[in-house]
């Protein structure tokens, strides 16, 4: 029989003191967790022996740790402090190395077309070298959609030569671009490393937004189902962006997604 996705919860979502976030994490039925790597959980705050103090707490809960997530305040290829920007994102894989996590992800923000060939080699060249590292550090780099089209992260990843370098899946993403999940899906599913539990919705006049998960415009039943046919084993982790009670809202996700199909 495949494997079957592990459920998360991205703790940043409940706004909570480390222990009351585990807590919540376990008690609404995941198994794992997704911290944010800049300022949730920072490598500073954490010796060698508090690293496997927080591991050990972990375990106590029944938890692991699931993908991190490592934001950047502007496209990994923005011209403006490009060097110490594509420096954080590779201590941010050397960090998650170190708490034994074996993915981490990251928005890439808009891709550049082919034709804009000098963005694109900049972007290829620095993908490129993020994976030559996480090949020596034992993690992959899986980026996070910005809308465009499956093919368009198809292409891109095909120009990576040195190593792996992952999709971090967000269904809600495609969804409020118009797309629909299932053929992105199936177009990037060699690629998948991690899974987005978030929904949205889009309207006929092309105004989008994020909703709680059952909420929106994404056929859980049937991604849940693919996940499965293509022997999907990894984290499938509830993240809230928006909304007025988060910590509420993933922990429903959870529950939701083990109804469907978990």
């Amino acid at each position: 029989m495949p494997p079957s996705p592990t459920l998360a919860v991205a703790t940043r979502a409940f706004a909570q003191p480390l222990n009351l976030a585990l807590r919540r994490a376990a008690a609404c039925g995941a198994t794992g967790v997704q911290f944010e790597l800049r300022e949730e959980l920072r490598p500073e705050l954490l010796s060698e022996s508090g690293r496997k103090q927080f591991l050990h707490r972990l375990a106590e809960q029944g938890l692991s740790l699931a993908p991190p997530f490592f934001p950047t305040r502007r496209a990994l290829h923005d011209p403006e402090q490009i060097d110490q920007r594509v420096t954080a994102v590779g201590s941010a894989m050397s960090f998650a190395a170190e708490l034994r996590a074996r993915v981490m992800t990251i928005r890439l923000g808009p891709i550049p077309s082919e034709e804009a060939r000098e963005a694109r080699r900049v972007l290829v060249t620095i993908l490129n070298d993020l994976a030559r590292h996480g090949n020596h550090v034992g993690v992959t780099l899986a980026i996070t959609p910005s809308g465009e089209p499956a093919e368009v992260y198809q292409k891109l990843l095909a120009q990576v030569k040195e190593g792996p370098i992952g999709i971090d899946f967000d269904p809600s993403a495609f969804v409020c671009s118009g797309l629909k999940v299932a053929d992105a899906f199936r177009t990037l599913h060699t690629h998948v490393a991690h899974v987005q539990a978030r929904d949205g919705v889009r309207s006929l006049d092309g105004m989008a937004a994020e909703t709680a998960v059952g909420e929106g415009m994404v056929d859980w039943t049937e991604l849940l189902a693919l996940l499965f046919e293509a022997g999907f084993g990894g984290w499938v982790t509830a993240v809230r962006n928006q909304g007025s009670d988060r910590g509420a809202d993933v922990e429903r996700a959870i529950r939701y997604l083990k109804a469907i199909h978990l």
